[in-house]
């Protein structure tokens, strides 16, 4: 068995992409390899993946890798950021971003920002997930605490034939998926379809969902090539967070709705020269437009010298996009802000890979080049609305007038350049040790376009070289240990260069201000443990251990400041820290299968800085609070444990249950750890798989089935909606979860 790992470089950089299990005679299809597995890389393999009822990519990987916590920040079961270690891969823009996430070798953070849209990834189409912690280089930009792999399903791979799969439930959720799959000796293909349609369990939270992907390969004994194609398409409703003394149904102000839209097509090729030296190859194209709309209260009102004219909150007159003063008659207390991002991307690999000797040792090297080239156009306006005031909410209206001048108005073009050099050499010191190095050259050049005027426009060049080096021994019981040293960076990215002047917080993501330098964030780091199998009479239990620490050195963070909820400023600020420490088991007895799992971590700064965060109740008479080296960064919680039993009652029925429990953590905005946090939690889910027949599968699930209350986000703002709702006094705002659900389905096979 040899375990290899895929590499492509892409999007703002490059970076390893697919592991792959394969032996002398699979039906197997080899493109894109690196070097061995990394040691310390956590695996969902087919069996777990084809086994799971996880509705998104982001479900699947924090139902199986300890770790991992999912926090709802948009109140969307479809856009949850997913933390990892203390990193981020979320689909907020303005979220310091610090995981690689690929899908079938291709980088898809979103170059504009950096953000992950999980709701664009296709689940269905899934064969295996890998994890990989750490700061490898390989991966490229943004891998500051680690990177997720997803290899999607190729023909050659997947079960000739038709799956069919239906299921309904709670909150009016309807799911359809269709699959189909050929193969012969010299080509395959793979094709498959679904449809989500969700009614959301909050006021005005539907959802609806549709996405494709296709694959087709040919090979034959010295190459292979393949080309595939994703597809995606759907209307979001994200009612976001609520003041705490709120009703949890409640949308605090609507419209909060994205519309989301992908292409992302990859062509592979492989060459195999002889048994030890093989050409690889890859490119992509994507097109994503993301459309957003924001309903919020305004704080407008009539100007203090002239009653007939609307003001700000500031107290400067309003304009419309002609010049023309607004009357004040007309209201305004509410704004409805509509931003669009369109990207183009493409992008290329090519590597050679060599196997053979060195000083009379096996080594095999690894030798490479990429680039990704992207261009995004972003626009923003807003409009002059009013509230309506509804049971559980508001409804910010349109009136008709779009407001004029730049902080209302925002047009900006955006060029990303990156190109990796990249190198890996593996040498088998003994029988049982082995060293591998590895290093990346990175140049990464933004140059940004205001359309509108000059204040955005500036370009910005960013280079370095990002080692790595790793210790692994084999021991013959086995139990393999590792030990690494890895360096990783991620440069700021266009929104955040577009939004860094202190002096003029933006309202972000709604507009942008100048362009000031921001320093590239370089993450280090150390880690160790071991792992392996062992058995007992008829227990076999699969196990891992770990432990690690990372430093980010000119952390990125986005700071609070200005009079509206979301406003602020992107600044480096110096040292943040995550030490932490990871168990993992596996364990099989008879008709028991039991996975337990515990992660630690305790992510710091340890520079000290003062925040603004005005509606924080300890805030000075400035709206700062002191953040001191030692306190925890926000949103993050230290312990994260994960239980799951299942049961085969008998050779057709399968029952299975788990348990997530999470610490507390403290809420953005109080980076400073003055107030209480949020509390921590324990919930619980259950699954009954029956096999109804050879072609038939039905399949029940329930979550949160014990209707736990509880939180996975939190943040301080004004609960008053400048004064719109004075019967809130409570700066706490929180995304509650949902509660109790229960879904039924229905799998077939032809």
């Amino acid at each position: 068995m040899r375990a290899q790992f895929c590499l492509v470089l892409l999007s703002g950089s490059v970076a390893v992409f697919n592991v792959t299990a394969a032996q002398a005679g699979d039906d197997v299809e080899s493109v894109l390899v690196i070097g061995t597995s990394p040691a310390d890389a956590r695996q969902i393999g087919p069996d777990e993946v084809a086994s799971s009822h996880a509705l998104t990519a982001s479900d699947l990987v924090n139902d199986q890798v300890a770790s991992v916590f999912l926090s709802d920040t948009e109140s969307s079961p479809f856009q949850e950021d997913l933390y990892f270690r203390g990193f981020d891969a979320s689909p907020v823009l303005g979220t310091p971003e610090g995981l690689a996430v690929y899908q079938n070798g291709t980088r898809i953070n979103q170059r504009f920002g950096d953000t992950v849209l999980w709701d664009l990834m296709p689940s269905f189409a899934i064969a295996r997930v890998d994890v990989v912690p750490g700061s490898d280089p390989l991966f490229g930009l943004n891998a500051l605490g680690g990177a997720i792999v997803f290899d999607m399903k190729p023909g050659f791979d997947s079960s000739s034939g038709v799956q069919l799969n239906v299921a309904g439930g709670s909150f009016g959720r309807a799911l359809a998926v269709a699959q189909m799959a050929d193969h012969t000796d010299s080509h395959a293909f793979y094709v498959g379809v679904s449809a989500v349609d969700d009614s959301g369990w909050r006021r005005s939270s539907a959802s609806k969902l549709y996405q494709a992907y296709g694959d087709f390969a040919l090979r034959s004994q010295k190459a292979s090539f393949g080309v595939d194609l994703a597809l995606a398409s759907d209307l979001l409703n994200e009612n976001g967070a609520v003041p705490v003394q709120d009703n949890v149904h409640a949308a605090f102000a609507i419209p909060d709705t994205a519309r989301n839209a992908d292409l992302l097509l990859q062509t592979r090729g492989e060459y195999d020269f002889d048994v030890q030296t093989i050409l690889r190859g890859n490119s992509w194209l994507r097109a994503t437009h993301i459309q957003t709309a924001n309903g919020q209260a305004s704080g407008f009102s009539a100007c203090a010298g002239q009653p007939s004219i609307l003001c700000d909150s500031n107290g400067d007159p309003l304009q419309t996009t002609s010049g023309v003063p607004i009357p004040s008659k007309l209201g305004g207390v509410g704004t409805v802000g509509a931003e669009t991002i369109a990207t183009t991307a493409i992008g290329a690999t090519l590597e050679v890979d060599h196997s053979g000797s060195l000083l009379g040792r096996s080594n095999s090297i690894v030798l490479g080049d990429s680039f990704d080239y992207a261009t995004t156009g972003f626009g923003s306006t807003t409009a002059l609305g009013n509230l309506t005031l509804q049971n559980g909410g508001s409804t910010a209206q349109p009136i008709g007038i779009d407001l004029g001048g730049p902080d209302w108005n925002v047009r900006l073009g955006a060029v990303s350049f990156d190109e990796g050099l990249f190198a890996q050499d593996t040498i088998a010191l003994t029988a049982a040790l082995s060293l591998e190095l590895s290093a990346r050259f990175q140049l990464d050049r933004i140059d940004l376009r205001d359309r509108l005027g000059t204040s955005l426009t500036g370009g910005h060049a960013y280079a370095g070289l990002n080692p790595a080096a790793e210790l692994s021994w084999v021991f013959s019981d086995g139990v393999a240990a590792y030990a690494e040293f890895e360096q990783s960076s991620r440069t700021p990215t266009p929104a955040e260069l577009s939004c860094a002047n202190s002096a003029q917080p933006c309202l972000f993501p709604l507009s942008f201000i100048s362009d000031p330098p921001l320093r590239q964030v370089i993450a280090r780091t150390l880690e160790m443990g071991a792992k392996g199998q062992t058995g007992f009479d008829v227990v076999s239990v699969d196990w891992s251990a770990d432990i690690y620490g990372t430093r980010n050195q000119d952390d990125i963070l986005f700071e609070s400041s200005g009079p509206s909820i979301g406003s602020g400023y992107f600044a480096n600020v110096g040292t943040t820290q995550r030490l932490g420490a990871e168990i993992a088991a596996v364990a099989k007895w008879e008709r028991f299968d039991l996975r337990a799992s515990y992660g630690y971590v305790n992510a710091t700064f340890e520079s000290a800085f003062a925040e603004q965060s005005p509606n924080n109740p300890a805030a000075d008479a400035n709206g700062n609070i002191l953040v001191k080296p030692g306190d925890r960064l926000a949103n993050i919680p230290r312990s994260t444990a994960k239980l799951s039993l299942a049961y085969a009652a008998s050779p057709a029925l399968r029952l299975v249950l788990g348990a997530h429990a999470e610490s507390s953590q403290y809420l953005r905005g109080d980076e400073a750890n003055i107030q209480s946090p949020l509390p921590g939690y324990v919930t619980f889910n259950a699954e009954a798989d029956y096999q109804l027949s050879s072609r038939f599968q039905l399949y029940l699930e329930g979550e949160n089935i014990f209707d736990r209350h509880y939180a996975t986000f939190g943040l301080y703002g004004d609960p008053t909606g400048h004064a719109t709702f004075p019967q809130f006094t409570n700066p706490r705002f929180i995304v509650p979860a949902a509660p109790l659900a229960m879904w039924i389905g229905l799998r077939a096979t032809f």
